[in-house]
Formats: structure tokens, sequence, C-alpha cells
């Protein structure tokens, strides 16, 4: 619809503070009261979602002369050294086909002394509970707990771990701890260490650094001179994981790093005594491409290997403790690509294990089994084994106290004491003794005897042979089951607060709904609308809050409780004031002023379709494709529409952008990493090949479009002569410079890890990146906002003689697109920076839906001039009467500016998932690009890494929500004139509202889903990642729409009041 042309704003009537209000700060109110809504609903919902696992602060109590060991303790010291990502394949002697020269067949030595000394070495395949982020694993292996999905947000910054955990044990024994290598270890467990070298675990760059004082700190120890000032040490290197997120498994350099961790380990299978006990583990896997964090099967296939100098380690259940009645089969796993099984095991089962092996108590949370090999010397070591290991996890689950559980193990648990009632009954010293005077007396009878001694005073009763295996057999499902039941519960869900975090995000999606059509129906009174509607809101909800929040505080006696019982009683209170006007309407009244157009209809259906898409899982997997897909269909309507232009001129001109529009978001749509679900039906064109390195095309390519890109803005901004002013400087110039500059990082970046390049090069290579970096940011975040908003318009002045009269005419070249160009400008601003922490393909794609958003800018003005021109014939065929159909005045602007609809941000809110994909990202942990978090710094910098993988990740999101306005600014003149106004703000709040309608939708639809399917197995893969990719993006986006009202329409609009004495409204 065209804008009233006689409509001219009035100031409000309220009498609150409200009305000292400029409308530039009524509209950023309006929008914080929003993105208060969103931050509400969130935290409401995740509380109940989204909960922390709860931990019990009990612990084991030590061992002691009244309470000894129930085992006898195997190895009196040990070295625990943690290659991080070690994936099973990469010392596993049954490799994958095809084998890989890079990583297969490279670390040899577990291999080869698991075939020359089996009965000292194991090898396993171990399953890493998800998230697969090394500070959850970490957790799960000193703990032997599972991992919470909510936990991964604070892998950037570890917390100490406060629950029992073999570090813990450790200490209480008075065992001395010596660490070495990844920070993360000192950050859980800070004052354990008596012997401390931690190193910066996060700098993904660094390949060697952590290693090398690994070695530097760890072979010294095992000198025997040095062995007495150790119990167990403990090393983490890292070189292997950095390796995979830097260049992939794939590439000779990690042939390189594992040959160093083969030589490593060679040394320290020399070095070590008798007496100690080698774990070699990697605290996860990694993807074809390197990466992890997520639950993929290569992700969570880890590799351990054991290793016993001296005593024997391992003995075969199934075959060395003989009887009718054998233990049940052990569990193996097939690695992807092998044809031979390895012996597998949870990858928390190594905590009780080596618990028992160092005779200490197993940790108070344990969840893991002890392994059977390292105990099978007899049946009675190993029924007692598995018989601890039970009953402390029976201890565990009886004070957790979930019902579901307690029913869900009531059986195996009477099964598990039935089978040692059963052990009792024989006339055996060791059990005798656990009936008469506990079970730490076995300890005392074990010792005294042989293994030979053991098995024999068990074989002189078959029956007590099968009564030993069936305790083993009970104990091992009653602690498999515990497992299982507790990784499905994962987390307590809270419904109640599920609900009300729920109904609050749901309840904003209709507020926005409200907001959008007070705004739209008022036109340039908006402001009268809004001031009426947050003053009701803040009266009716700070009534009922208060009410209700006392209530609460009075009740509890907690103050905690009552101000946020306020808070969400305020939320929803005020949501309910602001939608009644939707419903409080005449029907009749409403169906009479609404006409269906498809091009108003097509936004809502597209959103509606890309919400309900969340209820499956398949499509979420897709979303990629399917957004594609619901993008295309603009443009498709685009060119129906064309048709009905009054213009041949404007037919072809809508035609040839609706065209141009739809080939190049679906040339960017081509981009694309895979997701695992996605395969075999996905190709991979954002890397090359299996590596994580861009295409030879895409870096030649850089630095040509770095330097025509600007030309593409410019040639745009030509057209409606607006080249003028600061534009052709900060265009042509210094953002072109911003785009070289970062280019040319990238191309340094893939440059340092050239297999060419000299060693003595790369700390040059290295110093050039970080300066660049830091260049590309200073001048973005300074020079840039700086020139913005200290230049005039993008306009032009020329002063022109009248011939027939002599007198000088000033011409305003620019001054059709007043507004536009200057806010362009503004964009151009975090475009920069999100270029700059984009890897080389990501820039291309930017690149290019920055083109599109050109194309459709232009799309719009066409469409909205064909409006305009065709409701100005059929205005004037109807009142003229003697100049004709078709006489009309074009300089009348009021009649020029037809208000936008919700169909328009369509494309752009699209258009951000579309670029989110095509930059190299999906919605799960795995895609998470952690190379950025080192743009212009070495090591990690806090908060400055954090930001930049925020700014990577959702960057494409944060420009789609500033790109907003440019659809209420674009090709808008201004109108001269003291006390003239133009309705540039009200549209661009209008938009700005539809905007945050769609990713409220959105995010309320992913939540819903997410909750409703809760139980669903593809919940913590898909849905709840889902869930908070859209919880995070609502917020970029409510900071883009409050940085594009508040400070870019803002400026915008008050340089053109200076020149123009034009208002903004």
């Amino acid at each position: 619809m065209v804008e009233p042309s006689q409509q001219t704003p009035s100031r409000t009537r309220s009498s609150s503070w409200l009305r000292d209000l400029s409308r530039p700060n009524l509209a950023t109110l309006l929008l914080l009261y929003i993105a208060s809504l969103h931050l509400v609903g969130l935290y409401i919902f995740t509380q109940g979602f989204l909960l922390t696992r709860v931990t019990i602060p009990t612990v084991s109590p030590p061992y002691s002369s009244d309470n000894p060991p129930p085992i006898p303790a195997r190895h009196t010291k040990a070295v625990i050294l943690v290659i991080d990502a070690l994936r099973t394949d990469f010392i596993s002697p049954h490799f994958p086909s095809p084998k890989s020269p890079f990583h297969h067949g490279i670390l040899t030595l577990p291999a080869e002394l698991s075939a020359s000394r089996p009965d000292h070495s194991l090898i396993l395949n171990t399953y890493s509970d998800p998230p697969t982020s090394t500070m959850q694993r970490l957790k799960g292996i000193t703990t032997g707990s599972l991992p919470t999905f909510i936990d991964v947000s604070s892998n950037f910054a570890s917390t100490a771990v406060e629950e029992d955990s073999f570090i813990s044990q450790l200490v209480q024994a008075n065992r001395t701890i010596g660490f070495m290598g990844d920070d993360t270890w000192t950050n859980l467990f800070p004052s354990s260490f008596a012997l401390s070298h931690p190193y910066d675990s996060f700098n993904v760059e660094d390949l060697h650094s952590v290693d090398e004082g690994v070695i530097q700190h760890l072979l010294p120890y095992l000198h025997p001179s040095n062995q007495s000032r150790w119990d167990v040490l403990i090393g983490h290197c890292l070189g292997v994981d950095h390796v995979g997120h830097r260049v992939g498994p794939h590439r000779e350099t990690m042939k390189t790093k594992l040959e160093q961790m083969d030589q490593v380990l060679r040394k320290v299978v020399e070095s070590i005594d008798d007496e100690t006990l080698l774990v070699v583990l990697g605290d996860h896997g990694m993807d074809d491409k390197g990466n992890h964090g997520g639950d993929s099967e290569m992700e969570t296939s880890a590799a351990m290997w054991l290793y016993s100098k001296g005593s024997r380690l391992t003995f075969s259940p199934s075959s060395e403790l003989g009887g009718t009645h054998q233990i049940e089969a052990l569990p193996t796993y097939t690695f992807p690509g092998s044809s031979t099984p390895l012996r597998h095991i949870n990858q928390i089962d190594i905590v009780p294990t080596l618990s028992l092996l160092l005779g200490i108590p197993i940790p108070y949370n344990n969840l893991g089994s002890v392994i059977p090999e390292c105990f099978a010397e007899d049946l009675s070591t190993l029924e007692i084994a598995t018989r601890v290991n039970a009953d402390q996890i029976d201890r565990y689950v009886q004070t957790y106290g979930d019902r579901a559980v307690l029913h869900a193990l009531a059986g195996p648990g009477a099964q598990a004491r039935a089978a040692v009632e059963a052990v009792k009954l024989f006339d055996v010293p060791a059990h005798q003794e656990v009936a008469t005077k506990g079970e730490g007396k076995i300890s005392s009878w074990i010792r005294k005897h042989t293994p030979s001694e053991h098995q024999q005073a068990t074989e002189q009763d078959p029956r007590l042979t099968a009564a030993l295996h069936t305790s083993i057999n009970a104990h091992r499902h009653y602690t498999l089951e515990a497992l299982r039941h507790l990784r499905a519960l994962w987390a307590q869900f809270s419904l109640p607060l599920i609900l009300v975090g729920s109904l609050i995000l749901g309840l904003s999606v209709l507020t926005l709904i409200a907001l959008y059509v007070g705004v739209r129906n008022n036109g340039v009174n908006w402001d009268v609308y809004a001031r009426l509607a947050l003053e009701t809101a803040t009266m009716a909800s700070g009534v009922v809050a208060s009410v209700a929040g006392t209530v609460a505080g009075i009740y509890t006696a907690q103050p905690p409780v009552a101000i946020k019982t306020f808070i969400v009683v305020s939320a929803i209170v005020s949501e309910i004031v602001l939608i009644l006007p939707l419903f409080v309407r005449r029907r009749s009244s409403f169906f009479s002023t609404w006409t269906f157009s498809i091009n108003r209809a097509i936004g809502p259906l597209l959103l509606f379709a890309h919400s309900v898409s969340f209820a499956s899982n398949s499509f979420i997997m897709w979303e990629d494709r399917m957004v594609l897909f619901l993008l295309t269909t603009i443009p498709v309507i685009y060119l129906i529409k064309a048709l009905s232009a009054p213009t041949a001129d404007m037919r072809i001109k809508i035609i040839l952008l609706s065209i141009a529009y739809a080939i190049i978001i679906r040339l960017v749509g081509t981009v694309t990493i895979c997701r695992e679900e996605q395969q075999p039906y996905c190709r991979v064109t954002f890397y090359s090949g299996l590596t994580t390195t861009p295409p030879a095309w895409v870096l030649i390519a850089l630095i040509p479009l770095a330097l025509q890109l600007p030309r593409a803005i410019g040639l745009t901004l030509a057209k409606s002569k607006s080249l003028g002013g600061p534009a052709t400087f900060f265009i042509g110039v210094l953002w072109r410079s911003i785009l070289v500059t970062n280019a040319v990082y990238w191309i340094l970046e893939w440059l340092e890890s050239h297999q060419r390049l000299k060693p003595e090069r790369i700390p040059l290579v290295k110093l050039a990146k970080v300066w660049i970096a830091r260049t590309s940011v200073g001048v973005t975040l300074g020079a840039m906002p700086y020139v913005w908003l200290t230049s005039p318009l993008c306009i032009s002045v020329e002063k022109r003689a009248d011939q027939t009269n002599g007198k000088e005419d000033v011409v305003v070249y620019g001054f059709a697109n007043a507004f536009g160009s200057t806010y362009i400008l503004f964009l151009l601003v975090p475009f920069a920076l999100t270029h700059l922490v984009t890897l080389p393909m990501g820039q291309i794609t930017l690149s290019a839906m920055l083109v599109a958003l050109l194309v459709y800018l232009e799309l719009v003005d066409t469409r909205r001039d064909a409006i305009v021109l065709s409701q100005s014939f059929s205005s004037s065929a109807l009142t003229s009467a003697g100049t004709g159909p078709g006489s009309f005045d074009p300089s009348d602007l009021s009649t020029t500016i037809v208000r936008p609809s919700f169909t328009d941000i369509v494309p752009i809110a699209l258009g951000g998932f579309v670029t989110f994909f095509a930059t190299g990202h999906q919605a799960v942990l795995s895609s998470i690009q952690w190379k950025s978090a080192f743009i212009g710094f070495e090591t990690v910098t806090y908060p400055f890494s954090p930001l930049l993988v925020i700014v990577n990740t959702f960057g494409p999101f944060f420009l789609s929500a500033i790109t907003i306005p440019l659809l209420a600014l674009w090709n808008v003149s201004p109108r001269p004139g003291t006390g003239s106004t133009v309705p540039t703000l009200a549209h661009s709040l209008q938009l700005s509202l539809a905007f945050l309608i769609y990713h409220t939708a959105v995010l309320f639809a992913s939540a819903i889903t997410a909750a409703w399917l809760r139980r669903h197995l593809m919940v913590w893969k898909v849905f709840a990642p889902r869930f908070m990719m859209s919880g995070i993006t609502i917020l970029v986006v409510d900071l883009g729409v409050l940085l594009a009202i508040g400070l870019g329409v803002r400026v915008t609009g008050w340089k053109v009041r200076r020149t123009f004495q034009c208002e903004s409204v």
C-alpha cells in the first residue's frame, strides 16, 4: 500500500515518562523490550530442558588398615598419557580399507607389543560419550560420570571438578601426581598436582609446543633418579588434535605427528619400571575433516592402550576361567572400513579399572564397569572386582534417587544380590569371611594365596565355579544396565520450566505480531500507539508481578524466588496485555479490510513451512537444502508478478533481476559441508577433498574478488548518482583495502601449513598474519565507524547557470537515495569484520550474498515503483476530469513511498540461513571453525577468541539483521523544507519487527519440538543442537536490529535532517 499522503505525525498525550522519549529512543526501547522477552523465555526454557547433570558431592571413603582395599594393588605407579583426538584406527593393527598412508601403520608400538606380549598389552576401542569436546571427556575419564550437553559451552573456560574423581582419590591417598600438557587439567583440578607444567590448550595454530613441553618434562621424570618424586604422571599431548583441526588427518603433517608420538611411547616404555602401569588413550576421535564435538562414529571412537612391563596385565575370562558356565561374551567393535573386530569398552570404564589396579577407592559418581581382562587371573578376584564395582554404582543410584531408574534396576539388583547369596553357601575362606566380617577381609585372604591356589580353591566344587560365573555376569549386567538407564536419563527435564519458557516464547511471537500490526496500521503516528502500548503493559505487569513476587517471597522465604517470579509474571502479563487488541477487534472489521494477495501471503506461508519442518529430524538434517528451496520461491513470485507491471521496461527489469537473484542464491547454495546423517548423498564443496584446506581456485580468486566487490556497490550507487560525498573514499579505498587485507590473511594462513614453505620462514609468516589481522580489525572497528559517523551524506552538489535568466540553479546528485546510500556504508563495517573471520570459501559466498542483496534491493524498489505507477494511473483515471488518465504529479513525494510488507523481509531472513550454511556451518558442534579464535592472536585470548568464533559462526545472521532497514531506506528521497517528514523510521521499525517475528517463530518451533520429542532417539543429535542454534541466533539478531535502529537509522536520519531539514519519523 502507498503511504497516506495527508497523514502527519502527531504528538502523544501520554502523561508517563514515555512522552519525553524521542522516536528513535522509543523504537530502541521497544526492541529492548522484545530482546528481554527472548532472554527471559530462553533462560526459563533452558533451565528446564538443558539442565546440567545432578552432581552428588559424596566422596568414597579412603582405604585404611580398618578398611583395606578389596583387591591388592597390582601396580604402585602409573603413567597416563592422553594423546588428544587419538582415534582408534590410529593404533589399531586392523586397518580400515583403503589404508591411509598418513595415519595407518604409523603409531605402531601398541600393535607390536600386543602381538609380541599379548598378556602384557591390551588395545581397546573406547566409546566417548558426546559431546566429544576435551573438557567433557576429561571429566568423564577422571570421574567415571556422564557428560552433559550444555556443559560444552564451558569448553573455552573449564571450571573445577567438584565431585569425587580418580584425581581426588589419589590426592586423598597421599599419592604424588605430576602433570604436563593441556592446561584444561589444571583448570579442572587446580590444587591437585604437586608437579605441574601446563600449556595453553586452544592454540590450534601451534602444532608442536605443547607436545614438546610434555616430552621435555615427562622423560626426565621417568629417569630412575626421579621416579621417587611421583606416584602418577599425567601427560596430555595436543599435536594430533591440532593437526586435525588445522589440515585434517589426510595430510603429511599428521603422519609426522604420529611418528613423533610413536617415538615418545617407545622411550616411555623403555624408561618405566616393572611396577608402573602405562595407559595411553585418546579423549575422543575426529571426523574425516579433523573436527570433533559431535556424536558421529569417528568422533566417539577413541583409542586406548594398556601396558604392563612387569606383571601380567590381561587374562582371558572366557579361556582361562574354565567351567561349564562361561563368562558372558565381551563386546567388540569393528571400525568403519575394517574387517576385524576390536575389543570394545566405554571410555569411563578406565576409572574403576585404574582405581582397583592402583589400590584406591572407586570414585563415588562412577558409572563405568571394570575391564574384566585386567582381573580375570582367577574367578575369586574377578567376582570381587565386579561386585565392588556394582556395589559402588548401586550406592550412587540409591543416592541419586530417580524413581524410574530405581524401578528399572530393581530386577538386575535382585539378581546380583541372589548371586552373592549363592556364593556364600560354599565353604570358601574368602567368601565365608565376606559373610561374617565384611568385604575388606577378602583382600587379606587373596594376599596370602597365589592365583593358582585361588583357582584350586574354586575348582574343588563345580557348583561354586558356576555360582561365581553367575555372580560375575549378574554384577556386570547390573553395572551396564545402570549406565544404560542413566545415559538415557542424561539430565532431569523440568516440565514446569519447559512449559513456562515455551509460553513466554510462544506469546512473544504473538506480541511481535501485535506490535507489527500496530506500527503498520498507525503509519507515521506509530509512536502514539507504541507509547500507549508500553505504558499499559508496564503498569499492568508491574502491579500483577509485584503481587505474585510478594506472595512467592512470603511463601518460600527466598528472595531469589521472589525476584524470578516477578520477572516471569511481568513478562507473561505484559505480553498478554499487548496481544489482547488482536482478539478484541470485531471480526467483521478485520475481514472487511483484508484482501488476499499472493505477494503478502507468500511470506507467512514460507515462515510456516520453515517452522513446521522442525518436527521432523530429516528436515532439520537437510535444512541447508530446504531453506535454499524456500528462498528460491521468492524470485519465482516476482517473476509472476512482473507481468502486472505497468510498463514494458519495468516488466523486463523485474524479470532480469529475479532471474539474477535466483541464479546467485542457487550458486551460493552449492557450497556446503555435510552432516554425518547426510552421507552418502552429500558432497563437501566448502573444502578441498578430504582436507580442511580451500580449493586452489578459491585462493586465486580471493584478491581479485576483494578488488572487484566494491565496484559492484559503486555501480549500484552510481545508478542513483549516490556515489558522492564520502562514498568514493569509503568504498573504493578504505573498504577495498580491508577486503584485500582479509584475503591476504587467509592466503598466509594457507601458506603457513604448505609443505614447501621452509621451516625458518614460518615464524615470519605467523608474525605477518597476526599484524595483518590486527590492522584489519583496528581499521574496521576504528577508522571505518569514525569516517561514517563524521562524514556527510553520499551526495554531490553542483551549481549550474540558467542560460535563460542567468540565475544559478543548485543540482543535488544522489538526493533520490540519500537514506540508502548512507546506511549501506554502515552495513559495510560489520561485513568487513565478518569477512575477516570467515574462511576463504566463506569469503566467496559472503561476497556473493552481498551482491544478491544489491540485486534484491533493486528488485524490491522496481516492484514498488510499479505499484506506485499502477495506483497513480488508477487514481488519475478516477479523479482527473479534465486532464485524463495517467496525469499525476511525480513531484508529489507522498505518493511515492510504498508501505513495506512482511514478505519483503523473508528473503533477508532466509538469506541469513543460506549464508550460514554456505560459510561452512551446520547445526552441529563439529562444524565450529575453531581456527577463527586465533585471528590476530597466537594463543587463546579472552574475551576476544570466543567472540571471534561467535562472529565466524553467527555473523551471517547478524548481517541479515543489520540489512533490514535498507528495505525501508533504499531509493527513498527526503522531502526538502522545514517541518517535512518521511516515514523511514516507522518503516524500518515495522520491518525489524517482521524480521524478529520470523526468527522468534523459528525459535519457538525448534524449542517446542525439542521439548515434545525430548525422549526421541535423535534429541541430542538433532533437535537439541538445532534449538541451541536458534537460541543463540535470536540473541544475535536482537543485537543486530538494536544496532540497526538505535545507531544506523538514527545517524542516517540525523544526517538527512541536518542537510535537508527533513525529519525521519
